[in-house]
C-alpha cells in the first residue's frame, strides 16, 4: 500500500519548504556540483553509489531523505531544515516519524525552477496507482510543446503535473486530467508548492472530462506502453496493442481550437524495417488537422518487454523472466513484430487541405522545439501552395540557430574542404549535408527575395548567363529542403 500523497492545504508551510530547499542548495545546480550529474537514477543499485558521495551537511541530509528515500536521523534533519519544523513536514504528509528517525513518504526533486513530488522507485510490490516523477518522456514532451501565449491548455494524463505546471506559464487557464486520483493529488500538491495558479484538476479517462471543450494547446503523455498487463495506471492502458494511442490521436482534433496545437507521445505497432509511418498516417488521415509524425526508436518485442520490465528484474529475476515470456507471447499472438516510439503533433486548420509529414526525432540532440515547430508548420504551409516561380519571389531568412561545420583534408600542401554540414542548434537539431554552392548561398538568405539571393550567390562563382539558370534550377530543391526542415523562416499563418 502506497502512502497518501502530501497535502496542499497549508500554503505557508509549502512556501517555507521551498525556501528551505533552496537555502540548502537542493537545486539542479547543487546536485550537479555535489554528485556530478543533473539526472539521478533512484534505482537501488544506483542509489547505493550516490548515497556514498553525500557529505554530512544540510544538502546531504535532504538529498538522502528526498532523492533516495533513505532514513535520516531526526536531530540531523531538524538542524538541516531549521527554522522549518520537522513536525510541519510530517503534518503535510512528506515524512513519517518513527522514534529518532525520519523517512520520506514521497520523492521530492528539483526540476529547473520547480520542485516535483512523486512516489519513489518502482518495485515488484508497487501498486496500480503509483505516480512516477519526471522521466525521460516527460522531458521530451516538455521540449516538444509550442510555448506561446494561449487562452486554454489541456494536460491529458497529467501524472505528477509537470506538463500542466509548464503550460500555466503561458496559458490563462489549464485543465489537467488523469484516471488516477493519486496522480491528481500529487499534481495539485506540486502546483501549490511551486506557487502555480490557474490549473483545474479533473478525474477521468481520455477526453471524457473535457467533452465538448476546445483548447489552444493539448499535451498528452498517456499510458502508451503496448502491454498485456494492467499493473500501473501510468504505463498500462488495459487496451489491446496501441488502441489507446490511436483513440487519443483520432479524438484530439475534436478538442482543438482553430490554430491550436496538440503534442501526443505515442507507441505503435508497425511492420519490421524502416516503414514506421503508415500506421500513424492512418490515425491522422481524414482529420481537419495538419500532422507532423515523429519517430525516435523502434524495438523488437523482446527488447520492448525487457526495457519496461527491468525494474522488476532488479528484485526478482525469475519473475522478470516469466514476465518477459508472458509479454513476448502476447505480442506474438497479436502479430506484433516491431514497436515504434515517437510523437504526433497536430494543428487544427480553419480552412484549406491538411498535410501530413514525417521526420526522425533525434532525442540525443533535442532542444526546446516550440519555435522550431512553428517554423516547420509555416514552411510546410508555404511549400504546399508555392510554385517554383512563387518561391523565387519569397523572402526567406536563415534562422540564427544554425552552425556550418566543415571537415578539412590536407592535399597538395594545403587544406581543402571535404564535407560541409549545416546544423540546426534549436528544436530537433536537424543536420543536412551541403555543397559549396549551397554554403555560399546561405549568407544571402537574409530576407531579400530568393531570386536576388541566388543571383548574388551565383556572382561569387563567376557563372556565365546560361550557367546561372542551371544554378537556380539546382538550388530550388535544396532551398525547399532547408525550408521544410526549419533552417529557413517563413510567415506563420494561424489558419
Amino acid at each position: 500500500m502506497l502512502p497518501e500523497p502530501p497535502r496542499a492545504d497549508n500554503g505557508d508551510a509549502l512556501d517555507a519548504l521551498k525556501r528551505t530547499l533552496a537555502s540548502v542548495e537542493f537545486t539542479v545546480e547543487g546536485i550537479e556540483a555535489r554528485l556530478g550529474m543533473t539526472e539521478l537514477s533512484s534505482r537501488a543499485l544506483d542509489a547505493a553509489v550516490h548515497l556514498r558521495r553525500l557529505r554530512d551537511e544540510p544538502f546531504g541530509t535532504v538529498a538522502r531523505l528526498f532523492l533516495f528515500g533513505a532514513p535520516v536521523d531526526l536531530d540531523r534533519l531538524a538542524a538541516a531544515v531549521a527554522p522549518l519544523q520537522v513536525t510541519t513536514l510530517a503534518d503535510i504528509g512528506l515524512l513519517e516519524l518513527t522514534g529518532t528517525t525520519a523517512t520520506a513518504t514521497a520523492r521530492l526533486a528539483p526540476h529547473g525552477d520547480y520542485y516535483i513530488a512523486s512516489d519513489g522507485g518502482v518495485g515488484s510490490d508497487t501498486s496500480y496507482d503509483f505516480v512516477p516523477g519526471i522521466q525521460a518522456p516527460s522531458v521530451t514532451l516538455a521540449k516538444l510543446a509550442v510555448r506561446r501565449p494561449v487562452r486554454r491548455a489541456l494536460d491529458l494524463g497529467t501524472g505528477c503535473g509537470i506538463q500542466a505546471i509548464l503550460a500555466a506559464k503561458h496559458a490563462e487557464h489549464v485543465v489537467a486530467t488523469d484516471v488516477n486520483p493519486r496522480a491528481l493529488a500529487f499534481a495539485g500538491f506540486n502546483a501549490q508548492l511551486n506557487g502555480i495558479r490557474g490549473i483545474e484538476f479533473r478525474l477521468g479517462r481520455e477526453f471524457e472530462p473535457v467533452d465538448g471543450e476546445r483548447f489552444d494547446l493539448v499535451v498528452a503523455n498517456p499510458p502508451y506502453v503496448i502491454s498485456p498487463d494492467t499493473s500501473f495506471a501510468y504505463r498500462d492502458s488495459g487496451l489491446a496493442a496501441d488502441e489507446l494511442c490511436r483513440r487519443i490521436v483520432e479524438a484530439a482534433p475534436g478538442s482543438l481550437a482553430n490554430g491550436g496545437f496538440a503534442h501526443i507521445l505515442v507507441s505503435w505497432a508497425h511492420a519490421p524495417g524502416n516503414e514506421w509511418a503508415p500506421p500513424l498516417r492512418e490515425w491522422v488521415r481524414g482529420t481537419d488537422c495538419d500532422a507532423w509524425l515523429l519517430h525516435y526508436r523502434t524495438n523488437d518485442p523482446l527488447t520492448h518487454a525487457a526495457s519496461w520490465l527491468r525494474p522488476l528484474g532488479e528484485g526478482d529475476v525469475p519473475a522478470f523472466e516469466d514476465a518477459i515470456d508472458r509479454w513476448t507471447t502476447d505480442l506474438g499472438r497479436l502479430g506484433i513484430e516491431a514497436i515504434g516510439y515517437g510523437a504526433v503533433v497536430l494543428r487544427r486548420r480553419a480552412s484549406g487541405r491538411p498535410w501530413i509529414r514525417e521526420d526522425p526525432l533525434p532525442l540525443d540532440r533535442l532542444e526546446p522545439a516550440g519555435d522550431h515547430t512553428l517554423r516547420v508548420f509555416a514552411a510546410q504551409d508555404l511549400l504546399e501552395l508555392t510554385s517554383d516561380a512563387e518561391l523565387l519571389a519569397a523572402r526567406l531568412v536563415l534562422t540564427p540557430h544554425h552552425r556550418l561545420e566543415q571537415q578539412l583534408e590536407a592535399a597538395d600542401g594545403r587544406f581543402d574542404v571535404s564535407t560541409q554540414t549545416l546544423v540546426l542548434t534549436d528544436g530537433l537539431c536537424f543536420t543536412v549535408g551541403v555543397d559549396r554552392h549551397t554554403a555560399s548561398l546561405l549568407p544571402y538568405l537574409d530576407g531579400r527575395p530568393l531570386h536576388e539571393a541566388l543571383a548574388q550567390a551565383s556572382e561569387t562563382f563567376e557563372l556565365a548567363r546560361d550557367e546561372r539558370a542551371a544554378y537556380t534550377s539546382a538550388a530550388l530543391p535544396v532551398v525547399r529542403k532547408l525550408l521544410a526542415l526549419g533552417f529557413l523562416a517563413a510567415p506563420f499563418d494561424d489558419d
